[in-house]
């Protein structure tokens, strides 16, 4: 099977899956309509991503096999790139490396230092060659992220300890 076949076989999963629970969503009961976002939103908004998402993919997936097509097997035996290490690790160990170290530094320094530096670690780890779309993207995604759990939802994130709790003080 192709790795075309397999990519439409997944998302068509994925579209099944989010239409599933769209229809099953307006059963949820609203107890306290006191939130901005509350239980029945929250599900309509990410399954719809994932709706959108899922499409996106189909469409990617089909624009890829149309130019894989029109290239000949020889270009594309040139560009095939081998595998990338890091210190004798491959890149999903260094990865799960990152993550545990992203969660034991979480409490200790916070919330917005150790996020910035785990997504800029791992944008660098996963192949970005610019450093400044690392910090763009790291920077973004911590103010996202803070400004939906933090502000929009009221779910305390980890302060750290010391002068980062000082620190995250100044932000939320």
């Amino acid at each position: 099977m192709s790795n075309v076949m397999k990519d439409y076989i997944f998302y068509s999963i994925v579209i099944l899956f989010a239409l599933f629970f769209l229809v099953m969503t307006p059963q949820i009961k609203i107890t306290n309509g006191t939130f901005i976002i509350g239980p029945r939103h929250w599900p309509y908004i990410l399954l719809t991503l994932m709706l959108i998402l899922a499409i996106f993919g189909i469409v990617k997936s089909y624009i890829l096999a149309k130019k894989s097509k029109s290239i000949e097997s020889k270009d594309h035996e040139d560009k095939i790139e081998p595998e990338r290490t890091f210190f004798k690790l491959s890149i999903p160990m260094i990865s799960l490396v990152l993550v545990i170290l992203y969660v034991l530094l979480l409490n200790a320094i916070g919330f917005i230092i150790s996020t910035l530096l785990f997504l800029y670690g791992i944008s660098l780890l996963l192949g970005q060659k610019k450093q400044l779309y690392s910090i763009i993207f790291a920077v973004l995604t911590t103010v996202v992220f803070i400004g939906l759990f933090s502000v929009l939802l009221s779910i305390p994130l980890p302060r750290g300890l010391g002068i980062f709790r000082q620190l995250s003080l100044l932000f939320y």
